[in-house]
């Protein structure tokens, strides 16, 4: 099984190493003239925050599969080219959810108006746009309807959750709550659904 958050960190680390590709390149970042780099250290400094909130995020979900959950991480999605899944969980209700992290600044709240995700006074559709195509893909793969949800950590949340676009966007410290409580009655078709998962979104490479 894939590390959580293990995709971004590498893909933040290859985006510094191309911007100091060789040594005119290396000299420049070095001493702070290369516009390249700094756009790939900021770059990677956001996939880094990513991978740590993923990192939380794996850590809240463990007592899960204690419970009979089968949880995955950093899962790729057949269909899509760059895109992964955080999260994939299989409850024992047979029920499918994926859950994507977001590690976002304390200092400014997420809300939802008009039908759209705001931290503080920036749009951040973008981010439930991506969910939503990732859950219809992973969605059709594994053949079974998926409930998307955004978990959140550090920038605190309007109302302590809300959804925008259908999708939940929760405190990570209400994650698990959330989750069980959207769970079903055990099912046996858990144990198939769960090898299907495993089978069709395997370990995401980059």
């Amino acid at each position: 099984m894939s590390a959580a958050g293990g995709s971004a960190t590498r893909w933040g680390e290859e985006q510094q190493a191309a911007a100091r590709k060789g040594l005119w390149r290396k000299l420049l970042a070095i001493l702070g003239l290369s516009p390249a780099a700094r756009r790939a250290d900021a770059r990677a400094a956001n996939c880094e925050a990513g991978a740590v909130g993923e990192q939380r995020t794996a850590a809240l979900l463990q007592p899960l599969e204690a419970a009979g959950w089968t949880v995955l991480h950093d899962r790729s999605i057949p269909g899509a080219r760059r895109a992964n899944a955080d999260h994939v969980l299989v409850s024992p209700g047979a029920r499918v959810f994926l859950v994507d992290s977001k590690l976002w600044s304390s200092r400014y709240p997420v809300h939802a108006a008009g039908g759209t995700l705001w931290h503080g006074r920036v749009d951040r559709s973008r981010s439930v746009t991506s969910v939503l195509y990732e859950t219809d893909l992973v969605a059709r793969a594994v053949r079974v309807p998926v409930q998307p949800v955004i978990a959140m950590h550090n920038a605190p949340v309007n109302g302590n959750g809300f959804f925008v676009q259908g999708v939940p966007v929760v405190p990570a410290s209400r994650l698990v709550e959330v989750l069980v409580g959207n769970d079903g009655p055990r099912s046996l078709a858990a144990g198939r659904l769960a090898e299907t998962a495993v089978r069709t979104l395997p370990p995401y490479r980059g």
